[in-house]
């Protein structure tokens, strides 16, 4: 796998809160940038391994695109696991939990899963760059959307 982007954010709320909203995908375009909407497409919980989204989303150059996501991990309070049906792509999101200090720290993290050369060396350098800004964004403003004044509504 080849790493595209990254992002870390501490939210003063309490890691079950975080992990709950965060893995219910269903959410996911309430706090990512560029995710236009996105639906469960399997009548697993989200909290289940195989638990499958019909994301649509932006994609630069493209337009809007509709991407398969399922859940390959979920370690409860701890770590959440997507992949993307989406060629060349072939995108992970990583997402880490860790309880500190009146809080819960947050990793975001994007990977491309896709073993073809040309694609590392063509479309990965700028699948960075974009994913880089989308992944920093999402961050704050998944913080923002969980320390807000409506908190989790």
């Amino acid at each position: 796998m080849t790493p595209l982007a990254d992002a870390q954010v501490h939210i003063c709320r309490p890691v079950g809160a975080v992990f709950g909203y965060v893995i219910d995908m269903e959410r996911f375009a309430e706090w990512f940038p560029h995710v236009m909407h996105i639906e469960s497409a399997n009548a697993l919980s989200c909290a289940q391994v195989g638990k499958e989204y019909l994301e649509s989303v932006k994609v630069p150059l493209r337009g809007v695109r509709r991407i398969r996501l399922t859940v390959r991990e979920v370690q409860h309070e701890q770590r959440f696991v997507t992949e993307g049906r989406f060629s060349p792509l072939m995108p992970r999101m990583e997402v880490s939990f860790a309880e500190r200090e009146g809080g819960t720290d947050v990793m975001l993290r994007m990977f491309s899963r896709s073993d073809r050369a040309v694609v590392r060396w063509l479309l990965l350098p700028w699948a960075a760059r974009v994913l880089q800004r989308r992944v920093a964004a999402g961050a704050v403003r998944l913080k923002a959307k969980l320390e807000g004044a409506s908190g989790l509504s």
